[in-house]
């Protein structure tokens, strides 16, 4: 299982995890286990929590009750001196605990209290979740880090200077890393070591759970597969810094899995057609000549049906907004520079339940139409029992 980044959008990932591994397996009568769990960024949260009750289907339905009841003021914090502080704070020379537009501090005892951190490690010990793997990009190097535990992970191994593992026992802090967003939340420093939100270099870590063996994966993403259409721009207007940073988050957080899956269809398809044209074994003679073997991988994508940056921008109001007044200027600031209903910055920092409980609910809508071919996917793997 695949979980992609993506801030206040992983609510969407927590819908559709109620379907596929909630309600999905009570209507099979069978349950359904995910050997192996990759994420980033928000998907290292929902990744780490689900993890914790693999097999379980309560635990898709609690993770999805934490998304529910969340308010802004449960993940950061904003005040009125920060309005001024901010912009001098992430230009000076130094990176601490401050250096983001906002304070994480909520986020950060939500994840070290309220997660079941013992119950992961029981079921990585045992051998029911067989790896769990979260991305984080260290600040200094630029490398993707790629945070691994469990029996499977030393299969893991890195093809470039660009990533390295370190097989861990995962807590808080690597979940932490994972997921902050540069200029937002400030760096995460673990061992000496600053890291920043891993969506940079794998937003949706797909390629770190077929080098872990993976023969098929479910992905589950925060935008959608399609092209999204151009916004209609007014005449004469001119993008505004708010809509530059939420596409700029946009193209570094969640368009990189669109290379990663064209790339992965391609193979799958050159594969295919060898067998075909050559026979069962053009498969093995293709590898025998390669320095990096090739597989085909079975993938199925799960992803917003609607622009999830146009849904914030449309249930934006900040008079039922359940945050300071400081918070609330400050998202209105982002609301108003939309262009074209589009929010997409907004939408990475909505964590209220005007913005999640649609998302969310949107999430198992769109899984729950995708029933037919979930199930015919999870028959293909096995992982049903």
């Amino acid at each position: 299982m695949v979980l992609a980044g993506g801030g206040a959008r992983g609510a969407y990932e927590a819908g559709v995890l109620r379907f596929v591994l909630g309600d999905l397996p009570v209507r099979l009568g069978r349950t359904i286990t995910p050997s192996l769990i990759s994420g980033t960024s928000v998907g290292a949260i929902n990744g780490s929590f689900i993890g914790a009750w693999t097999g379980q289907p309560r635990g898709a339905h609690q993770l999805s009750d934490l998304w529910r009841g969340l308010s802004i003021d449960q993940i950061y914090r904003f005040e009125a001196m920060d309005l001024l502080r901010s912009p001098f704070r992430m230009l000076r020379g130094s990176v601490d605990d401050r250096s983001g537009l906002v304070d994480p501090a909520p986020l950060h005892a939500l994840i070290h209290e309220r997660f079941p951190w013992a119950q992961l490690h029981e079921q990585l010990d045992s051998g029911r979740l067989e790896g769990l793997v979260l991305a984080a990009t260290e600040v200094v190097s630029g490398q993707s880090v790629l945070f691994a535990d469990g029996a499977a992970v030393s299969g893991l191994e890195t093809t470039s200077g660009r990533s390295r593992r370190v097989t861990i026992r995962i807590k808080a802090g690597h979940v932490l890393a994972s997921c902050a967003i540069p200029f937002v939340f400030p760096p995460i420093s673990l061992d000496g070591r600053a890291y920043v939100d891993g969506g940079l270099r794998h937003n949706t870590p797909l390629n770190p759970a077929i080098r872990m063996g993976a023969s098929h994966c479910l992905v589950v993403g925060t935008k959608g597969l399609g092209p999204a259409p151009l916004p209609d721009l007014v005449t004469g207007a001119e993008p505004t810094i708010a809509f530059l940073l939420g596409k700029t988050l946009n193209a570094l957080l969640l368009d990189p899995v669109h290379d990663d899956l064209k790339r992965l269809n391609l193979v799958n398809d050159i594969l295919r057609a060898g067998r075909e044209a050559y026979g069962p074994e053009f498969t093995g003679k293709l590898n025998a000549q390669l320095s990096s073997p090739v597989r085909e991988v079975n993938v199925l994508s799960i992803r917003p049906s609607e622009d999830l940056g146009r849904i914030a921008g449309e249930v934006w109001d900040p008079s039922v907004i359940d945050a300071n007044r400081a918070t609330r200027l400050l998202l209105s600031t982002i609301a108003e520079r939309a262009i074209d209903g589009e929010a997409d910055l907004l939408s990475y920092m909505l964590f209220d339940p005007s913005f999640i409980q649609v998302i969310e609910t949107l999430g198992y809508e769109d899984a729950a139409r995708m029933e037919s071919e979930i199930v015919d996917f999870l028959a293909s793997t096995g992982t049903t029992t």
